[in-house]
């Protein structure tokens, strides 16, 4: 899908005036100086829409969380397929991937630190990105 988005910058200043001084503003002196000066500049932008349907999220979960470190994280999810799990740190810095083709899978986050992760979850179907805490 292709979205043009027209974007139009607009720029406002204005100085204090003297007594008995009017105040200009910026686009009121370019208007003087040329009337026929466009403020306005299209722009082509590509974005790329993520939509999530419910369905999606009604079918992922992630439990517990919070999970304690000496605990197992369960994931159970009705895609099937290959799936990668990526976990992040509050930095952005991959900590941990896995890889896998089963629906229901449990694994150790005992090498995990306590905290905070972002749990990204890819397939050839969707991505989801979910909050996890250690503890």
């Amino acid at each position: 899908m292709r979205i043009t988005l027209l974007v139009f910058l607009i720029i406002q200043l204005a100085f204090p005036a003297n007594a008995g001084e009017e105040v200009e503003t910026v686009p009121q002196a370019i208007a003087h100086e040329a009337s026929d000066f466009n403020t306005s500049t299209p722009m082509n932008l590509d974005l790329m829409l993520a939509f999530y349907a419910s369905s999606v999220e009604n079918s992922l979960k992630i439990f517990p969380n919070p999970v304690k470190r000496k605990d197992m994280l369960h994931i159970t999810t009705t895609d099937t397929g290959s799936k990668k799990l990526s976990f992040y740190d509050i930095t952005g810095k991959v900590v941990k991937i896995l890889e896998t083709n089963r629906t229901a899978f449990a694994f150790s986050v005992s090498d995990l630190d306590s905290g905070v992760y972002i749990l990204n979850i890819s397939t050839p179907n969707y991505q989801a990105a979910k909050k996890v805490i250690v503890q």
